[in-house]
Formats: C-alpha cells, sequence, structure tokens
C-alpha cells in the first residue's frame, strides 16, 4: 500500500484518483471489522485467518494485472488488501485471546502487536527499495509471495497434528484443550 500513491503518480493520475484507491484500502482495512468479527466468532480464527491469505494472495494476483495508474482493478485489488489485513488481524486477535491463558493474553497480545506494527515498519521502509529496484509488479509480487510464510506454519501445525482449518477441539496429540477455544455460535 506504501508505494501505491507514488505508482499512481508515476503514471498521470492526480489526487482524486489516489485518494479513491486509498479510500477503498481503507475500507477494506477498518469497514468490515465486525463482519470479520462474526466470522471469527463463527468458524474460528484459523479459518478467518486462511481466508486472509487467500484474500492477500488474490490482491497480489490482481494487482500484478491490474493496468498501470488507477484502474478500477487497481482498485479493488487494494481493498482486498486491506480487507486480507483486516480477516488476518481479527481473525489472529480472537485466537490469542481464546487460547492463550487468561493470564497470559495481555503480554501476548502485546507482543504480538509490537510484531505486527514493527513488521510494517520495515515493510514499509523496504517497499521502497523493492518499488525502485523492481516495479510495482514486483512489489505485488514478493507480496504475495510473504503469503508462503504463514501459510507454511499453518501446515505443519497440521502435520504435529493440530487443526488446519477447524477451531481447536483437541489439543495436539488427542489432549482435550479448554473449552473457551472453541468458537461461539450465532
Amino acid at each position: 500500500m506504501t508505494m501505491t500513491p507514488l505508482h499512481i503518480h508515476l503514471h498521470g493520475q492526480g489526487l482524486a484518483t489516489t485518494g479513491g484507491v486509498l479510500t477503498a484500502h481503507s475500507l477494506g482495512m477498518f469497514a468490515l471489522s465486525p463482519l470479520s468479527g462474526r466470522l471469527t466468532d463463527r468458524f474460528g480464527g484459523r479459518v478467518t485467518i486462511v481466508g486472509g491469505l487467500v484474500t492477500l494472495v488474490l490482491s497480489a494476483l490482481l494487482t500484478v494485472t491490474a493496468p498501470a495508474g488507477g484502474s478500477a482493478l487497481l482498485t479493488f485489488s487494494l481493498f482486498l488488501l486491506g480487507l486480507g489485513w483486516n480477516l488476518n488481524l481479527v481473525g489472529g486477535s480472537g485466537l490469542l485471546s481464546r487460547e492463550l491463558p487468561e493470564a497470559e493474553r495481555t503480554r501476548g497480545q502485546g507482543t504480538v502487536d509490537a510484531f505486527v506494527w514493527g513488521s510494517s515498519a520495515v515493510a514499509s521502509l523496504a517497499s521502497g527499495w523493492i518499488f525502485a529496484t523492481g516495479g510495482y509488479a514486483f512489489l505485488a509480487v514478493a507480496g504475495g509471495a510473504l503469503m508462503l510464510f504463514p501459510a507454511a506454519v499453518i501446515l505443519h501445525e497440521r502435520r504435529l497434528g493440530g487443526p488446519l482449518l477447524a477451531p481447536r477441539s483437541e489439543g495436539r496429540k488427542g489432549k482435550v484443550a479448554s473449552s473457551s477455544s472453541e468458537p461461539r455460535r450465532m
């Protein structure tokens, strides 16, 4: 998202186009949070996170294929980028609040928040270098490729006997987890 205004400007578009694209992105990030929360409550954090990862990869693919400048496809792909971020943030927060023991929740959430925002700062700085080196499409491919790491973590958890998409109803190797890890049904 950080390089999008520059990308749009370099292709001759003005502030109105830039503002429209960033508005769509911000709507994706925040406007659907109540829906993301309900999805997390209904299906669990893991499912919401996987949905977020798929949304982020789709956003990267659309960004690569979008015409240069501020096209409708670029606007939609940036909306999806915001929505994917939202699904991961809300799903992850829900997962933390359900799976960490109460005494560890505040510290755990703080640690995750510090990592998320620190990573965001590093990614924002790195995006300028990536954009200057390979262009906007290359930046989108790099962002999409970064989704391989959390996908690998999810698959690794599955190989260890943990759930892939289902909320945790059993711990590893058949040990019963607390009932607080179950999603609430609507």
